[in-house]
């Protein structure tokens, strides 16, 4: 019974109307006072929630010497809140697309904690319907479901690591530096721009700090970096290819 009270509670029922609700599904017409003996419940409470169902249309009310009163159908009442409930969607969805920001508009968003991040990285790669360029050091079995199921809707992946990354899904493009299997776990670094419109860059250094962004120019730059490295790893293929290095900070510390 407790968890049937909890579900039309759900549908905006106090706890008062659905033990009601229920008395008269159970016990057949009924008035105020006998719900509320019944209930062990105040009168007050009771004609409180009676008018509460009547005016929802969840009860009848049967007019004699004493008001009685008669629930509906729970056939009914599901159907009218099956209806209001999409009438309702239909309604929120429009206001509220009224009153989004537009998508194209400008914005950088500072987003922290592990959780919170590959969240937004499942929701990027579920939305994509285009492309998608990755750089990362990740165990790309954590987002094997999401990807999976872009490349099934013909979106492309592409994938780079400077160290071998398995791929958990067919189809996925993954390209690396070099053919020893990336250990360093927990990883590092994520990068990955969504259909050349939004971007999104995390360190998990310490602790997880990241920008989700749909700056074009910030776009372009991490798309061309990551093409970069593809193209430099398959140059690097190359037996005879002599890498230059000038031995700066950002050379000799890894990210």
């Amino acid at each position: 019974m407790t968890e049937l009270i909890n579900k039309l509670m759900s549908f905006g029922l106090t706890k008062t109307d659905a033990l009601v609700y229920i008395n008269l599904l159970q016990n057949g017409q009924a008035s105020g006072y006998k719900i509320g003996k019944d209930l062990s419940l105040a009168r007050s409470s009771v004609y409180s929630s009676i008018d509460t169902l009547y005016n929802q249309g969840y009860i009848f009310m049967i007019e004699g010497s004493t008001k009685e009163y008669e629930a509906k159908s729970p056939e009914l009442i599901l159907s009218q809140i099956k209806k209001k409930t999409l009438n309702d969607i239909a309604i929120l969805k429009k206001e509220l697309a009224e009153i989004a920001v537009p998508k194209d508009t400008p914005f950088i968003y500072n987003l922290s904690g592990y959780e919170n991040l590959l969240l937004k990285v499942r929701e990027l790669i579920n939305s994509s319907t285009r492309e998608l360029y990755i750089n990362t050091d990740f165990n790309l079995q954590l987002l094997s479901e999401e990807l999976g199921n872009a490349i099934n809707r013909g979106v492309r992946v592409l994938c780079f690591s400077f160290n071998r990354l398995e791929s958990p899904v067919d189809g996925l493009e993954i390209y690396s530096r070099n053919d020893k299997p990336e250990q360093e776990y927990p990883s590092r670094r994520f990068m990955m721009v969504a259909d050349i419109r939004e971007t999104l860059i995390f360190s998990n250094i310490g602790s997880a700090q990241g920008i989700y962004t749909n700056e074009k120019l910030f776009t372009r730059i991490i798309s061309e970096h990551i093409h970069s490295d593809v193209y430099l790893s398959e140059l690097m293929q190359d037996k005879d290819f002599i890498p230059a290095h000038i031995a700066t900070a950002h050379e000799n510390e890894p990210f």
